[in-house]
């Protein structure tokens, strides 16, 4: 007799079969809701901005979703499948990410700060030896190493071709130094006392104290001049609403008197020292823009006025103009006197005290945040109805024009630091489509195209300051990056 009945091996085949279609059943309903939760996650991310760790969540899940629904298919179409996740996982990687550095740099070791730059030449501070070290521009090999200039409190200022070394230190107190940034050559030390770097020109370099003022010969530091009083503001374009503080360039310093009470009393030629001008400036309100002392006040009907008294010989002059808001910035741009509001720029010729009025357009109003205005660009913003603020960008207060930054992400957090007359390194935070942070930093300059460069970790990045960024060369340092940004 048979073992089983007639027909009883194709019943459980059947049963076999419809059991392994409810389970490929299963697994393409659970494949498909894991794509829709995937699918959900990746638009809340994008809308929320809830960061990587959820994108790169959610492309996983929808990759998974995919083979698993693919398993009651052939094995070209499981195939097909794989390799459709991985695209899609790939291309939801790039599309969002922000591209990291790719320009050539070098790396330095720790506490070694860039300080300057000129020509091929970079270079960098050592605040372990106090030592300088010249580089190569393009790969950091070294050029030159300099002699100790003492402890790490050692600073720095550019002098195009040269560079100011000073240091206040109890050991090495106003120890100041001049040396080649070619050759590393120290072409003289001086002690200067209880004074600190204030200004320079071609030929002089100015220090000052709460008592004096001396001009030393840049080339040899042999004493041109002094005076008893101190200075309060060169020509380099900033008020003295910070007195003391370094100008990069000048060609006339305010001094104030002991009677002045901080005011301007009058104005020396920084090459020679000799009296200019006799003021009897009424406020820290002024410029020196080309060869005139321009001082700010008001008439009787709130308007604000413009008084010029030439330091090289011409006419006195007037100018009035309507001050459109209380917030004011006043300094010099392009050899012009600026006096800066939320949204215009009003600049005044020296020589003449003519006006040009220059809206900022489309309705942008400047971020009145220490580091976003420098020189002739300034950080601007729009906000909402609630006042917070919804885009940042930069301004070019000479033509008014808000260009469009490049490079992909929404720029936050804009900081300005200028290299140059008509040149600036800006540093942002960028935020991709998820809501990943990067540093970027990008070289604007007039009539070019900005240069743009990224790198993956807001963390590891440092903002540019005036001992990151050159002036004769546009270079910064990110952490323990060196990276040119042009190769002028």
């Amino acid at each position: 007799m048979p073992d089983t009945a007639p027909g009883l091996d194709s019943d459980l085949a059947a049963e076999i079969a419809k059991e392994r279609r409810r389970r490929v059943r299963r697994r393409t309903v659970a494949a498909l809701v894991v794509l829709a939760v995937a699918v959900l996650l990746g638009v809340l991310t994008v809308a929320l901005d809830w960061g990587w760790v959820v994108w790169g969540l959610s492309l996983a899940l929808a990759a998974i979703a995919l083979v698993v629904a693919s398993w009651r298919f052939g094995l070209v179409q499981r195939i097909a499948a794989g390799v459709t996740a991985g695209a899609l996982v790939a291309a939801g990687v790039l599309l969002v990410r922000i591209p990291p550095i790719t320009q050539a740099g070098w790396t330095i070791d720790e506490d070694i700060r860039l300080v300057a730059a000129a020509g091929d030449i970079a270079v960098t501070f050592d605040a372990g030896t106090g030592r300088l070290q010249g580089h190569q521009r393009s790969d950091g090999d070294e050029v030159w190493k300099s002699e100790s200039f003492g402890p790490s409190d050692v600073k720095t200022q550019p002098l195009g071709d040269a560079l100011l070394v000073f240091s206040d230190s109890e050991r090495q107190h106003g120890q100041a130094a001049i040396v080649s940034i070619a050759d590393g050559r120290t072409s003289w030390k001086q002690d200067v006392g209880d004074q600190t770097p204030f200004t320079a020109n071609d030929e002089v370099i100015v220090f000052t104290s709460e008592t004096t003022t001396t001009g030393l010969d840049l080339r040899s530091g042999r004493k041109v001049w002094s005076s008893p009083d101190r200075a309060t503001a060169g020509s380099g374009g900033q008020s003295s609403y910070n007195p003391q503080r370094w100008v990069p360039r000048s060609e006339w310093i305010a001094v104030d008197g002991p009677k002045s009470k901080r005011l301007p009393a009058a104005v020396l030629n920084v090459g020679t020292g000799q009296l200019a001008a006799v003021v009897q400036a009424k406020s820290n309100d002024f410029v020196i823009a080309g060869q005139t002392f321009i001082e700010f006040g008001y008439e009787k009907h709130g308007r604000r006025v413009a008084h010029g008294t030439p330091l090289a010989g011409g006419q006195t002059w007037s100018a009035e103009f309507l001050r459109p808001d209380f917030r004011e910035l006043l300094d010099v741009v392009d050899g012009n006197a600026r006096a800066l509001y939320s949204n215009r720029a009003v600049f005044i010729t020296p020589e003449t005290g003519a006006l040009q009025q220059v809206p900022i357009k489309d309705d942008w109003s400047v971020a009145w945040l220490a580091g976003r205005i420098s020189g002739r660009y300034a950080v601007v913003e729009q906000r909402d109805r609630d006042h917070k603020v919804v885009e940042q960008r930069v301004a070019d207060t000479v033509s008014g024009e808000v260009p469009k930054l490049t490079g992909r992400g929404r720029a936050e957090d804009l900081d300005l630091t200028q290299i140059a007359a008509a040149k600036a390194i800006l540093h942002t935070s960028v935020v991709d489509a998820v809501g990943g942070d990067s540093d970027r930093y990008t070289l604007i300059e007039n009539g070019k195209d900005p240069v743009n460069i990224s790198t993956p970790d807001a963390g590891s990045g440092r903002a540019v300051t005036d001992e990151q960024a050159s002036s004769a060369g546009a270079i910064i340092q990110v952490g323990r990056r060196i990276i040119p940004l042009s190769n002028d």
